[in-house]
């Protein structure tokens, strides 16, 4: 008995490192991540009188100007055989007052709880194959910023109100750059990568109504690459009590094409997208005496965005850029024109390392009714500098 104790005894202590080492064999990558960005920022016409005439400017504290501020965790674990389960985590932050903070952070026609998601950014866990493609569920970045990301003139700025998103628009104020309640295909092939999602309406008796469905296609190599997709968001009505047939309001699409082509120390970029909205009246999605959804009538409308720009590398650690975006809006069938705005985008870049750089970058915005709903100033201008670090 004790002979067989020993040699018990004797395997556990010689194959314990063995199992040890298969088992963190199996963890091939689990990180914290993030980037950190912080300046100031400086706009003329920026304060407004009752009747949205343009007073006086403005110097503040800026957080996320060239870059929003993060934290991540993610990791992968390999199960074996070519398979791996993935996970990402990743939260906004407002430098400026310690906040959580996630741009983009909105569902169709109706606002969060003002942008205070923890993981609002990104929260999802996958699996996936080397051969087959990965499978992602749960909140991430739709197609349509997928396939133009990398293409956008001005890297996809995140200060607010700069550019327009070549992603489109979930709705009328809100950009589509990431969705909620998210199945997501992603598979890549000899520089060809495809991809294709589903997202849930969560309505009773159907599963078309509120849903969204996207497909996409991206290829890059060394000198050139291009992305495509088509989305199509259902439009339904909150309260799903009633007949699914009675719930479908509607449908938004939205195309989208981006490209790049690089030649020596020059990056030329341009992209389009087209987001049809269809007609809906105060309420029709949430109707309640102290919210309705929308909160005014939607015309059926068309809205085109166009961007253009170049890159140039001036040396390794200088980059200067210039990125241009239109925006018309068209009502929809009659075509005539409800809206036209233009942002211009000069920036600068100098990277003291690999992780650390300071950025400058100044804006035009310029629109005949006013460069927002309470500020009818025709144009504005701005100046943003600061510091960026990413770990």
């Amino acid at each position: 008995m004790k002979k067989t104790l020993i040699s018990v005894a004797v395997l556990l202590v010689v194959t314990a490192p063995l199992v040890t080492t298969s088992v963190r064999a199996q963890i091939t990558n689990k990180s914290i991540y993030g980037t950190i960005d912080s300046g100031m920022r400086y706009s003329n016409k920026a304060g407004h009188d009752h009747l949205g005439n343009s007073k006086e400017s403005r110097l503040s504290g800026n957080s996320g100007g060239l870059t929003g501020s993060h934290l991540g965790f993610k990791g992968q674990e390999d199960l074996g055989q070519g398979t791996t389960t993935i996970f990402n985590l990743e939260a906004g932050v407002n430098m400026s007052t310690g906040d959580s903070n996630t741009s983009s952070d909105t569902s169709i026609y109706g606002k969060k709880s003002e942008n205070k998601s923890l993981f609002g950014r990104q929260a999802y866990l996958g699996i996936g194959h080397q051969e087959f493609g990965h499978i992602t569920m749960g909140r991430q970045y739709t197609i349509s910023y997928d396939v133009i990301k990398d293409f956008d003139p001005s890297n996809n700025i995140n200060q607010s109100q700069t550019i327009h998103y070549l992603s489109g628009y979930a709705d009328l104020k809100n950009n589509h750059n990431r969705s909620d309640n998210t199945i997501k295909y992603r598979h890549q092939l000899a520089g060809v990568t495809t991809l294709a999602s589903y997202k849930s309406g969560n309505q009773v008796g159907s599963v078309t109504n509120g849903s969204e469905v996207a497909v996409g296609m991206l290829y890059k190599n060394s000198t050139w690459g291009v992305g495509a997709s088509f989305t199509e968001i259902g439009i339904s009505k909150m309260q799903d009590t009633a007949a699914a047939a009675s719930q479908a309001l509607g449908k938004t699409q939205i195309y989208n094409l981006a490209g790049e082509y690089k030649l020596n120390r020059f990056k030329f970029r341009t992209g389009f997208s087209q987001t049809k909205f269809p007609q809906l009246k105060v309420g029709d999605i949430f109707n309640h005496p102290q919210l309705a959804i929308p909160h005014r009538d939607q015309i059926g409308s068309t809205v085109f965005i166009s961007a253009w720009g170049a890159q140039y590398d001036l040396s390794p650690k200088i980059e200067l850029s210039l990125a241009q975006y239109s925006k018309l809006q068209y009502q929809s069938p009659s075509y005539r024109l409800m809206d036209k705005d233009k942002r211009t985008v000069l920036s600068s870049l100098y990277k003291l390392s690999k992780r650390t750089d300071i950025y400058g970058f100044m804006d035009w915005h310029s629109n005949r009714a006013g460069v927002s709903e309470t500020n009818k100033s025709k144009n504005q201008q701005s100046i943003t500098a600061g510091l960026r670090h990413s770990f």
